[in-house]
C-alpha cells in the first residue's frame, strides 16, 4: 500500500458514511498504528453475511497493524480512510480482496463476486518512529485534550518521567519543570522535547530510545542501566506554563513584573485596571529561600492602589481560576505602598504565588460605544490618574495616563466596514478629547520624568509638539528630558523657544541654569577620565 499519507480511496471502492465521528477534532490513524475495529462483512448483491468480529467470543474487536500487510489491502486502504468513532460501508471489488491473514481470506466469496464491508473504527494506539531511523519509537498512551495547542520550542511545561529499562523502573518523577530546547536533566532529552512538540496536555506517550538516544554505550550504572540498553521513557504534559510581561503591559519598562501562569485559564476576560472588582487570592511572597509574606485573600478593586503596584499589574492580567507565579525584578517601589507591603533588604528577584478566585464584568477593551459616554469614562481614568500620581503611585497614574491615550484615537473603523471614521463626530466632542488626549500626553511625561525614563518623556512631548508646536508644558517637559539623556544642546533650543513665546517664563530660566551646570559637570568628568582629550578641538 506503500506510506499511508494518501488516503484517497481508488474510485471502484465506494463508500457509504452510516455513522460520523462523534467529534470533529477526531482523527485519522495512519500507517503503523495499531487499529481496533468491528467489523461485518456481506455479499454485495444479496446481502448474505459471511463474516462479522460481533460473532468471536465475547463480541471481541479485530486488531491489526495499518499499512503493514497484516491484512486485506482493502482493509488497509478503507480504515486509513477513517476516523475515530466512524462507522462507514465500503463496497469493495474482488481485486483488493488479497493478502493478509489466510483466516479472514478463507472467510470471502470464492466466485469473484463484490463485497460489502461495514466497518466501525473503535479506537488505535498512534505509533511513530520520531527522527525516522528506529532510534525512538512513540506509542501514544493516552490522547489528552481534544483542542488548544501544544508546546513549542523554548516554552516551559510541567510533565511527569518514568524511566524503565528490562520492564523495571529505575526513576520516577510525578512532577518536575522542563523546558523545550534547553537541555534538561535527563539523558532522553532530544527524544523527550521532539515527542513533546506533537502533544497536547494531558496526552501521554510511552518512548522506546534505542542507546544512542538514551545512556549511550556507557549506561548509567547509577541508575542502574547496562551498557548498549534500550530504555522506555513514559512522559505525560501535564500543564503547559503562559508566560506574560504584565508590566508592559501595563505599559510600564520590559521584565518588570512578569506572570507565569503555572495554571492557565482559557479565557480572554481579564479584569483590566479600569475599576473592575476582584478577589485574589496570595498564597506566598518569596525572595530565595526567605518567606516575605504568606497567605492572605483580598478584596480589592484593581487599579485602586489598594495592592502594591507589582500585585496591581499582576491581577489586571490574570483570568478566573488562574494560578501564577509573578517575578519582580525592579525598585522597591513595586512592592510598597499598597498590600502586602513587602519590605526586601536585598537586591534580587521576588515570586508572588498568587490565584484569581473571582471578578466582576469588566467593561469593554476599547471603552463605551457612545462617543459622549466615552469622553465621559476617559475623564474619569485621567482623573484616577491624577490622584495616584498626587498619591506618590506613578506607576499607576503613568497606566491610567497610557488608558487614556489608548480610549481616544481620533479614527475607528466600524465592524465590516473598510473605511475609518471619526470617533467624534461633534465637533465639541472632538476637540474636548483632543484636549484630554494631550493633557493626558503631558501627565504621561510628568511620570517618565518621574521615573528617570527620560526618552519616554522626550518621546510623548514630541506626540503633543506635532499638534500643538508652542505648548510650552510639551517644550519644557521634553527639555528636562533631554537634560536627564544629556542632550544639551537639544534641552537649551527647546528653553530659548519657550522664552522666544513667553519671555521672562521663570521655570525655563531655571533649567537652562541647570542645563549650563550639567555641562560643565560633564565636562568635568570627562577631563577627569580621559584628561581632556576629548574637548580639544
Amino acid at each position: 500500500m506503500g506510506d499511508a499519507e494518501d488516503t484517497t480511496l481508488p474510485a471502484d471502492i465506494v463508500k457509504e458514511v452510516v455513522r460520523k465521528p462523534s467529534s470533529y477534532t477526531a482523527k485519522a490513524p495512519k500507517k503503523g498504528d495499531e487499529v481496533r475495529i468491528h467489523y461485518t462483512g456481506s455479499r454485495a448483491s444479496n446481502g448474505f453475511k459471511f463474516d462479522s468480529s460481533y460473532n468471536t467470543p465475547e463480541g471481541r474487536p479485530y486488531s491489526f497493524t495499518l499499512g503493514v500487510g497484516m491484512v486485506m489491502e482493502a482493509w488497509d486502504r478503507v480504515v486509513a480512510n477513517m476516523k475515530k468513532g466512524e462507522l462507514s460501508r465500503f463496497t469493495i471489488p474482488e481485486m483488493y480482496l488479497s493478502g493478509g491473514s489466510p483466516d479472514l481470506l478463507a472467510k470471502l466469496p470464492d466466485d469473484g463476486a463484490d463485497v460489502v464491508y461495514e466497518i466501525e473504527l473503535l479506537g488505535f494506539t498512534s505509533i511513530t518512529d520520531l527522527f525516522k531511523d528506529g532510534g525512538v519509537i512513540q506509542t501514544v498512551l493516552e490522547d489528552g485534550e481534544e483542542y488548544g495547542q501544544g508546546p513549542k520550542m523554548g516554552d516551559e511545561v510541567q510533565i511527569s518521567y518514568e524511566l524503565s529499562c528490562n520492564g523495571k523502573v529505575l526513576d520516577s518523577r510525578p512532577e518536575c519543570d522542563f523546558r523545550l530546547g534547553f537541555g534538561g536533566p535527563f539523558a532522553t532529552t532530544k527524544a523527550i522535547d521532539k515527542a513533546l512538540l506533537g502533544m497536547r496536555k494531558d496526552m501521554a506517550v510511552s518512548l522506546r530510545c534505542r542507546p544512542d538516544y538514551a545512556f549511550g554505550e556507557a549506561g548509567d550504572s547509577t541508575l542502574g542501566v547496562p551498557s548498549k540498553s534500550d530504555v522506555v521513557v513514559k512522559v505525560q504534559l501535564l500543564q503547559i506554563y503562559e508566560f506574560e510581561d504584565a508590566g508592559k503591559k501595563a505599559f510600564w519598562g520590559e521584565g518588570l513584573v512578569m506572570k507565569k501562569a503555572i495554571k492557565p485559564i482559557r479565557s480572554r476576560l481579564c479584569p483590566g485596571m479600569d475599576g473592575t472588582k476582584c478577589t485574589v487570592k496570595l498564597h506566598s511572597v518569596k525572595q530565595g529561600d526567605e518567606q516575605l509574606a504568606g497567605e492572605k485573600t483580598f478584596e480589592v478593586t484593581v487599579g485602586s492602589g489598594e495592592l502594591c503596584d507589582a500585585m496591581e499589574a499582576a491581577c489586571a492580567r490574570m483570568r478566573k481560576g488562574e494560578v501564577a507565579l509573578v517575578t519582580v525584578q525592579g525598585p522597591a517601589s513595586l512592592h510598597a505602598p499598597g498590600e502586602p507591603g513587602v519590605v526586601t533588604a536585598q537586591a534580587g528577584a521576588v515570586i508572588y504565588h498568587m490565584e484569581m478566585l473571582d471578578f466582576g464584568n469588566p467593561p469593554p477593551d476599547d471603552g463605551p460605544s457612545d462617543s459622549a459616554e466615552l469622553l465621559r469614562f476617559a475623564t474619569e481614568q485621567k482623573e484616577r490618574g491624577s490622584a495616584h500620581f498626587k498619591a506618590g503611585r506613578v506607576r499607576l497614574a503613568q497606566e491610567r495616563y497610557s488608558r487614556v491615550v489608548e480610549l481616544l484615537p481620533r479614527y475607528k473603523r466600524p465592524l465590516g466596514s473598510h473605511t475609518s471614521v471619526e470617533v467624534f463626530e461633534d465637533e465639541g466632542e472632538r476637540e474636548a478629547a483632543r484636549n484630554l488626549k494631550n493633557t493626558s500626553r503631558l501627565n504621561l511625561a510628568a511620570c517618565a520624568l518621574k521615573l528617570e525614563s527620560y526618552y519616554a518623556a522626550s518621546r510623548v512631548c514630541n506626540e503633543v509638539l506635532e499638534e500643538d508646536p508652542n505648548n510650552i508644558k510639551a517644550l519644557y517637559r521634553r527639555a528636562q528630558g533631554f537634560l536627564g539623556t544629556k542632550d544639551h544642546d537639544d534641552a537649551v533650543k527647546d528653553c530659548r523657544r519657550i522664552l522666544e513665546i513667553e519671555p521672562g517664563n521663570k521655570e525655563a530660566q531655571l533649567l537652562l541654569h541647570k542645563i549650563k551646570q550639567s555641562e560643565k559637570d560633564q565636562a568635568k568628568l570627562q577631563r577627569a577620565q580621559f584628561g581632556g582629550s576629548l574637548l580639544k578641538k
